[in-house]
């Protein structure tokens, strides 16, 4: 969280200074990521506190916890963070690959045509993310996400889905001619049962599917929400896909574009070369997470394999440590600096220490020695 910080202060403190089109869209772009990564690792911190003061071990502690609007929050700050992170590298990835020219030749001045552009298309990258995470909790599409419902004072046990509501509608009410599935008659017909209280289920909507508040990659059929989950993590392959792609395209363009530069430019060459590796560990982080996480998710949709207990440790453990790796990696330099400057300090000071307690041991020999000479 605090190098993600550093790096959007940084970069938005630095933005006055760039002035071509390829440094100004790298460094926005980069600020987008770092922006996901924030997020993502704030979330992880939120849990790791809301574990650990707010969700306890009962049973309807748990529902009432994994009902809640906070859970429902962080599970939106997650699935924003994920989706910005990856939107932004589909996009810095394909924009390098159209452009890798531009790192051998000077850019272009950023005109106006290109900031309308570079504008609209960090604008898309936000709403589109925020609209699929927070697509699943609209009340209008509460039918394809809210599994079940719980109820405080065990009035009915566990988690009660929608079969379950209507075995104790008929067997309260009698014969019932027509009962509508959804979910607001069947919430009527549970209150008119009982007239002195109000009683209100909590639902058990998407991000409630598991303690974490995680997105629900790991569906099977017929579990609610297959198709949403199932778009987002096609969307995600394409973005993966174009990543590796377009990245494979820069990194054969600039070894080629360095080789006829030849010995003319060796700079620039440095540079790029510098550049390029950094992207490539960015850009290898990215696939190697994703990739076998979305054939995970097949394989469990597919009845292939159980991995309901690995969601947790990929959406926790695996797909945020781009978000540890990213900040690393873009202030490897300020990093690496920082670390001399305190490595010298150090040794600084342990050079006056050893010193001055070699001055120390060599004045009693000498008083010795004197004292030796007198006698």
């Amino acid at each position: 969280v605090i190098l993600n910080g550093w790096v959007i202060i940084q970069n938005i403190m630095s933005f006055s200074e760039l002035k071509t089109s390829v440094a100004i869209t790298n460094s926005c772009l980069m600020t987008l990521i770092s922006i996901g990564d924030f997020l993502q690792g704030t979330f992880i911190l939120l849990v790791a506190l809301a574990d650990e003061f707010i969700n306890k071990s009962t049973c309807f502690t748990q529902f009432k916890w994994t009902a809640s609007k906070t859970c429902n929050s962080l599970g939106v700050i997650s699935t924003i963070g994920s989706l910005i992170s990856l939107f932004s590298m589909t996009l810095l990835s394909a924009k390098r690959a159209i452009g890798c020219r531009s790192m051998v030749r000077p850019s272009e001045n950023f005109a106006r045509k290109s900031k309308m552009i570079l504008i609209a298309e960090v604008a898309a990258i936000l709403i589109f993310a925020i609209a699929l995470a927070i697509f699943p909790l609209f009340p209008i599409v509460e039918e394809y996400f809210v599994e079940s419902l719980a109820y405080e004072n065990n009035l009915f046990m566990g988690k009660v889905d929608k079969s379950k509501h209507l075995q104790i509608i008929k067997a309260y009410y009698g014969r019932v001619s027509r009962i509508n599935q959804d979910w607001n008659p069947i919430k009527q017909l549970v209150e008119q049962m009982f007239v002195n209280d109000r009683v209100v289920g909590a639902k058990m909507g998407f991000y409630g599917n598991n303690g974490f508040c995680l997105f629900s990659y790991f569906l099977r059929k017929g579990d609610l929400g297959q198709w949403f989950t199932g778009s987002v993590l096609l969307l995600n392959l394409v973005c993966v896909v174009i990543i590796a792609v377009s990245y494979s395209y820069v990194n054969i363009a600039t070894w080629k574009s360095s080789a006829v530069a030849g010995e003319t430019n060796k700079a620039l060459i440095k540079r790029n070369r510098t550049i390029q590796r950094k992207v490539a560990i960015l850009i290898a982080t990215d696939v190697l997470s994703w990739v076998p996480f979305i054939i995970i998710s097949i394989t469990h949709f597919l009845e292939l394999l159980d991995a309901s207990s690995w969601h947790s440790v990929f959406s926790i453990i695996i797909l945020p440590c781009n978000c540890i790796i990213n900040p690393i990696m873009i202030l490897e330099d300020t990093i690496s600096e920082a670390f001399l400057l305190v490595f010298e300090k150090v040794r600084k000071a342990f050079s006056a220490i050893k010193k001055r307690n070699g001055t120390q041991m060599d004045t009693p020999m000498q008083d010795m020695n004197v004292d030796g000479m007198n006698k």
